[in-house]
């Protein structure tokens, strides 16, 4: 019985427009969930390679053994490093380097690239950075003094996993293996060296050995990850987590949305079989048993069609995607599958217990009184419900953070704006006075049923709205990554330049077709004293700006604000005895606007005024500083100088330029670059397609809502058409009607999509936020030209005659 029901059913288009809604969000959401999980791991995967550990340890001295001890006994695989400065010499020429003493270990991810390949630093061997050989004028082979060590130069380093980007790193680095260091006589007590202890293993190994060394840890020590990290790969890769879970959001709202839809088109135009059945004396339990039998039919069945469909559309895009993508990308883990037939369970559950459980209580009365209907859990008591269920599980999915109060917050708005926008819009149309015969038409229908009119509106604004916040944020993020990364980028800082050094190599560059960027000033300082209080007494080391006032800072000086540096607060340029700071800095330290502090240098202590707070882009790759000052402010404090520049030719000329000017350091960042270029190209991919994704969901809500106001549309047609009316005119009334709502739809949805863009730009993804004005008229615009045309071709057959509306009822 339910199997004959169920295919009598199937055969109904109603019916089809449920399973359709249900089969494609079980499958936009399992590839959606898969294809996120699996770029998430493998770009995370990737990203530790920065680190070239999952975790790292870094301490001032030697750690307890026994804490290595633990680490081994949670099974983490360890790898050590020192770190640390030093002479190094070949003959009568001296070089300032940077070494790190690693183990065989080293690295534990990512590689470690030499000339020639596959080298690592055996013991009475070092692998020498080419600049470092270049300034020495030493081949390898060679040996080089390393303090009081010698050793034999077996190769060139071209490439560290976890080198980081460090413009201000002026000496060139050096790596030896760790059972050298002793014979380097370099690490003495008080000196400045660096032990890192790197850790990798699954995650709950991990967890279990952090949660055994936290509360051991010192004020000196810092425990971190990736994830940790503030540089401009990890900002872009957590944006591009929150957009992949944005638009994991968006996909269920709009799945909910259609299924709502057409949820409540199917179980209004069953109503009258329901009453025929009672009428011939079917029972409460059996009725119950068909329609329960139904619905769980018709989620098997979209529960296993939307699988195949889902997984057929990932593998076709990761097939797509694998030029981009690592050879090898992890596997999708089970929560994909729990998402995808979890909102299988809970869309069904929101939207079909309320027009199923009125199904069911339909009067036999029907039959005489098509508007009799029975009074089951009245909306202003089963929509609250519903929104407490759609909060909570947002809650769970992304907490109470930015994200969750900018949906909430957008989904308000969209409400309110709908509400005034629409209602506005009706009292306007009841007041317009219109001659031609298809508008008067079409505006009698939409006044004529308001709230049937409002719920089109409500449909309409979502769906437009989620979209264009979905391809506008896209968008942002897209420009952010190439903003970062724009093909001009430098590759190549100078340091330690003098002033005298500074034309010279200016002209050096531009003899040899290179532009040289901007000449920064550099002034070493402490910030030693905030309104006349010691800073490390009002400011302690695990503060957060501890880290300010126990170091020294990198001061510069100019008369124009720096690309990337808004203005906040303030005015610019800095006057005499003024300084201008970044924002952050000062929030940490609790400074203000007039608050006065003090830098000691190398030479004497000066004083400045905060007159102006910065916000800085810390995400580009150009040199940025926490404080600024006007010109001529530190002529008595020892400089040098600081310059990039773009080089893709031929290595010779750096060293030529090494040569020439063998004090100043050259830092090749190329590498880097190319690293993280790699890995935004590849989120970029993936953001192109969850929008693909997502506009498929948004696309199935607009049909399933044009779908249902044919069918609201259908009765009225059919007395028209009985009173001669022609089928021109009911194609322009219907084309009329659908641009109204499309007009008025895409008004709404921009006001909802500008407040919403607002908190997401300025609260989850760190965007300066400027009103996009091409959702002003694009929406309007798209919204009435889509909605007149998808109304005007659905409506073809309700004006061919009455055989058409009896083949559209089924």
């Amino acid at each position: 019985m339910i199997g004959r029901w169920f295919w009598r059913e199937w055969r109904s288009p109603s019916l089809l427009i449920v399973w359709l809604a249900l089969t494609l969000s079980v499958a936009c959401v399992l590839a959606l969930g898969n294809i996120s999980d699996r770029m998430q791991k493998g770009i995370g995967q990737q990203s530790r390679e920065f680190l070239a550990a999952d975790r790292v340890l870094r301490t001032a001295r030697p750690i307890d053994e026994s804490w290595l001890r633990q680490a081994a006994a949670d099974g983490l695989t360890l790898s050590r490093q020192v770190s640390f400065m030093t002479m190094t010499f070949a003959g009568d020429n001296a070089q300032l380097a940077n070494v790190k003493a690693a183990d065989e270990r080293y690295p534990l991810y990512g590689q470690l690239v030499t000339r020639p390949a596959g080298l690592r630093a055996q013991p009475g061997t070092v692998l020498a950075a080419p600049r470092l050989l270049a300034l020495l004028a030493l081949n390898v082979g060679d040996m080089l003094a390393v303090g009081d060590a010698t050793l034999r130069i077996s190769g060139e380093i071209v490439q560290e996993p976890d080198s980081g980007f460090n413009p201000f790193q002026t000496a060139p680095a050096i790596i030896i293996n760790e059972a050298d260091v002793e014979k380097t006589g370099a690490v003495q007590p008080g000196g400045r060296v660096t032990w890192r202890y790197m850790f990798a293993g699954t995650p709950q190994q991990l967890q279990t050995f952090e949660g055994y060394l936290l509360p051991k840890l010192g004020a000196d020590q810092r425990w971190y990850s990736m994830d940790d990290s503030n540089g401009a790969l990890n900002v872009s890769i957590q944006r591009s987590h929150s957009f992949l879970v944005l638009s994991a959001l968006l996909t269920l709202m709009l799945a909910v949305a259609a299924v709502a839809v057409a949820m409540g088109h199917y179980c209004r135009s069953r109503g009258d079989v329901v009453a025929v059945l009672k009428t011939l004396g079917a029972g409460r339990r059996a009725l119950m048993k068909l329609i329960i039998g139904q619905w769980l039919s018709l989620l098997i069945f979209a529960g296993i069609c939307g699988s195949l469909i889902g997984l057929a559309f990932e593998w076709l895009l990761m097939r797509m995607l694998a030029p981009v993508l690592p050879a090898a990308l992890p596997s999708a883990g089970v929560w994909p599958w729990l998402w995808s037939l979890g909102s299988l369970v809970i869309i069904s559950l929101l939207v079909g217990l309320r027009p199923y459980r009125q199904l069911l209580a339909t009067r036999p009365l029907r039959v005489l009184r098509r508007e009799s209907a029975a009074a089951v859990w009245p909306l202003r008591y089963y929509v609250p419900a519903v929104l407490i269920v759609v909060l909570g599980l947002l809650i769970a999915i992304v907490g109470v953070g930015g994200l969750f109060w900018t949906l909430a917050g957008g989904i308000a708005v969209l409400t309110l704006m709908l509400a005034a926008v629409g209602w506005g819009a009706l009292w306007l149309l009841r007041h317009v006075v219109v001659r031609r015969l298809t508008l008067r038409l079409a505006i009698n229908r939409l006044l004529r049923q308001p709230w049937i009119t409002m719920s089109q509106l409500a449909a309409f604004s979502l769906s437009f709205m989620l979209l264009a916040l979905l391809l506008v944020m896209r968008g942002d993020l897209l420009q952010r990554f190439q903003e970062q990364l724009p093909p001009g980028s430098p590759n190549y800082f100078l340091l330690n330049l003098t002033a005298d050094q500074v034309p010279q190599v200016r002209d050096f560059l531009r003899q040899n077709q290179v532009s040289p960027g901007v000449f920064y000033p550099i002034v070493r300082a402490r910030l030693t004293e905030i309104n006349g209080q010691i800073a490390t007494q009002i400011v302690h080391e695990n503060d957060p700006g501890g880290r300010t006032v126990n170091r020294e800072l990198n001061l510069t000086w100019m008369a124009d604000r720096p690309e990337g540096n808004e203005l906040v607060s303030g005015h610019w340029p800095p006057g005499p005895g003024e300084v201008s700071m970044e924002q952050r800095v000062a929030d940490d330290l609790h400074l203000k606007l007039g608050d006065t502090l003090a830098f000691t240098g190398d030479t004497q202590t000066f004083t400045a005024k905060v007159t102006s707070l910065r916000k800085v882009d810390w995400e580009s790759l150009r040199p940025n500083f926490f404080f600024i000052f006007p010109p001529g402010s530190l002529d008595n404090q020892p400089q040098t100088w600081l310059t990039s520049f773009r080089y893709q030719g031929d290595e010779k000329l750096m060293s030529r330029l090494n040569r020439q000017f063998p004090t100043l350091t050259l830092l090749d960042v190329g590498a880097i670059l190319r690293q993280i270029g790699q890995v935004l190209q590849q989120v970029s991919r993936a953001l192109e397609i969850m929008v693909a994704l997502v506009l498929i969901c948004g696309g199935l809500l607009l049909l399933a809502q044009v779908q249902v106001g044919m069918h609201q549309r259908q009765r009225e047609l059919v007395v028209y058409r009985t009173l001669g009316a022609s089928a021109k005119l009911l194609r322009s009334t219907l084309w009329s009607e659908f641009a109204l709502l499309g007009l008025v739809a895409g008004v709404a949805a921009a006001i909802g999509a500008e407040a919403a863009l607002a908190l997401l730009q300025q609260k989850v993804f760190d965007f300066p936020w400027q009103p996009d004005y091409v959702l002003w008229w694009a929406l309007p615009l798209g919204g009435m030209i889509l909605l007149s045309l998808l109304g005007t071709v659905l409506g073809i057959r309700l004006v061919k005659g009455n055989g058409g509306f009896r083949q559209y009822l089924g």
